[in-house]
Formats: C-alpha cells, sequence, structure tokens
C-alpha cells in the first residue's frame, strides 16, 4: 500500500461517521436514486475532500469503502441500472432497509424508550452537514421520495428466528430446547437454561448452561435449526433460578478470553472490496497489506471470508484455507 500525502485531506472517526450519515440521508431523499456525479456534488464530505487535495481515484475508493461500511451496519445500496454507462448509475438504498421486522413485539416500557430516542433522534438527524447534502441536491433538481426522511433510523433486527422465544425465555427463566448444528453438520438437541443474548461482530450468540453438558456453553442463533421450545413438566413450564451478576460476568469473561486466544492474519490485495473491507486505507502513511485480528468461531470466519477468497492470502491460522475450500465444494456440490 503507497503511502498517503500529507497535505491530502483525512476523515478522522467523526468525519467518516457524518459522511455514512449525510450518504444515507442523500440516498434516501431522492426516489429514482442518484449517481456517482451527483453524490460527489451534493455531499459536504465529498466536496471537502476533493477541495483538500484528494484525487477522484482516490474519492471512487472512500465511496465504495463506504457503501461497504453502510453493507456492515445493515444498510444495502444497490445499483438497479447496473448495465447502464458507468456516468449512468444509479445508487439507491434497498426499500426494506429501515422497516420493522415482521412478528416484532414490544411492551410498553420498550415502546416509550423507541419513542423517546426518535425524538432525539429526529431533532439530530438532518442537521449541520447532513441538511446541507439535502439542499444541495434540490438546487441540482433531485427530487425528495414520497416518504417523509425527517427522523428515519436505522431498523432494529435480529434475523434469527429464535432471538424473540430466546430472549423472553432468559427473561422468564424458563428451560428450553433447540436443534443445533454444528460446524462439522452434526445437528444435536440440546436443553438448556438461557442466560443472555450478545451480539459479537454482528453475530447473536445465546450463553447458557447446558444441563447435559453441565457447564456454560455459547451457541450461535444462526445454527439452531429447530424452533426453540420450552421445557414443560406436567403441562407447567421448567423454571430456573436467575444467574448472578458474578455468574454472567464470568460467562462473558471466559468468551472474551476465548477470542483473545483465536488470531486471523491475512495479507489482502489493494484496492480489493477485501481491502475497504478490512479498512486498510483508512490510516494515512502505512505500507501494510496486512490485517490481524482476533475472532470467535473459525468455521464462521470461513464463511465470511468466502466472499473475498479470491482477494486474501491466510497466513494464520492454517487450517482457515481448508474451511474455505470445502466450503466452496459443498455450494458447487449443492448445484452440481
Amino acid at each position: 500500500m503507497s503511502a498517503k500525502s500529507a497535505e491530502a485531506w483525512q476523515p478522522s472517526k467523526s468525519d467518516k461517521s457524518e459522511r455514512l450519515l449525510q450518504l444515507t440521508c442523500a440516498l434516501l431523499f431522492s426516489e429514482r436514486g442518484l449517481t456517482k456525479a451527483e453524490l460527489f456534488k451534493s455531499i459536504p464530505a465529498y466536496i471537502e475532500a476533493l477541495r483538500g487535495g484528494t484525487t477522484e481515484e482516490s474519492l471512487n475508493r472512500m465511496f465504495e469503502r463506504d457503501k461497504v461500511d453502510l453493507k456492515n451496519t445493515g444498510i444495502q445500496v444497490f445499483t438497479p441500472n447496473s448495465n447502464a454507462d458507468s456516468e449512468e448509475i444509479v445508487y439507491v438504498i434497498a426499500d426494506d432497509t429501515f422497516v420493522w421486522p415482521q412478528h416484532t413485539q414490544l411492551n410498553a416500557k420498550q415502546l416509550q424508550l423507541l419513542e423517546l430516542a426518535a425524538k432525539v433522534w429526529s431533532q439530530a438527524s438532518l442537521e449541520a452537514d447532513a441538511n446541507q447534502a439535502l439542499v444541495r441536491l434540490k438546487a441540482l433538481g433531485v427530487e425528495p421520495a414520497a416518504s417523509d426522511l425527517i427522523g428515519f433510523a436505522p431498523r432494529i433486527e435480529t434475523r434469527e428466528p429464535a432471538f424473540i422465544p430466546l430472549n423472553g425465555a432468559i427473561q422468564d427463566c424458563i428451560e428450553v430446547t433447540f436443534n443445533y448444528r454444528k460446524p462439522n453438520g452434526e445437528v444435536l438437541k440440546r436443553h438448556v437454561q438461557p442466560w443472555s443474548l450478545h451480539n459479537v461482530d454482528g453475530q447473536w450468540l445465546l450463553q447458557s448452561f447446558d444441563l447435559e453438558q453441565g457447564e456454560v456453553r455459547n451457541f450461535l442463533l444462526r445454527r439452531i435449526v429447530s424452533k426453540v421450545q420450552s421445557v414443560k413438566a406436567d403441562e407447567v413450564e421448567s423454571r430456573f433460578a436467575k444467574p448472578t451478576d458474578a455468574q454472567l460476568s464470568q460467562a462473558v469473561t471466559e468468551l472474551q478470553e476465548h477470542i483473545a486466544k483465536q488470531v486471523c492474519e491475512l495479507k489482502v490485495k489493494q484496492d480489493s472490496q477485501a481491502w475497504f473491507h478490512f479498512h486498510l486505507d483508512d490510516e494515512a502513511g502505512t505500507n501494510s497489506d496486512t490485517v490481524t485480528f482476533n475472532y470467535m468461531d473459525l468455521a464462521l470466519l470461513a464463511e465470511e471470508l468466502r466472499d473475498f477468497a479470491l482477494d486474501i492470502k491466510v497466513v494464520r491460522p492454517r487450517e482457515l484455507n481448508d474451511l474455505i475450500r470445502s466450503g466452496f465444494e459443498k455450494v458447487a456440490s449443492a448445484h452440481a
């Protein structure tokens, strides 16, 4: 990776957050979508970058990285006319990005908290530079979308069917059973006392006491392949004593220690999708094409890295290469 010019404008973390908000507001504002040229002319952060000496090529890389960042937060930007000439391609946000998930149930307290959060968001979401972006779009003749943009908020979505029943069981201290698919494909029935739910690197994880194993176990919700069933004895749900704060804290500590021991090191192709995904162009003056990070589950990591297989070289752990390769073989076999 070549070093960046010391005079070139460099985004800070707060600059990036504001830029992503500006980009989201602008794309939501337009019903037909916006071309890259329109975005570069309307979003203050992009305009400032150009004025600060950023080249058009660097600005394009910044835009590609921003799309990846938005995707990682659940905001999908796509091109409905991807076959058009590059200057005419428009970018839009998927219609269901800010839609509540089906069957979402909230109690009165949760609704009050969301109402308060919505008021705070509506007061802050379109102030300062974010609002300037919309003003510039109007000046360019871009028509606003029919829906009201004021106070939009990112969706709250778990994507995991097991989340709601597990969360209820945690609140009511009810034992549950479910079928769980291990990384090797084996499916086993689990009988647990659910303790807590955590989001680790975008993946929902259940911490629980496994009654058959007699110890605390962690389960990825994405690997639960059946309905979560409450355990009943004589038609009465089996309840358990709520875990102490010390027990919950110890479970989290053990998970953190496990993750700290799992280290992945990759070499990444410059300016590739993986390059932007790992933010290797975020730091000025670095010449490294290597990224090192901790992970929770090796099989899950292999699934996530499969999309970047042509852009990365695994340095460690060595078995990660085998898992990525076997994943491709399974996909090919399923479509044979």
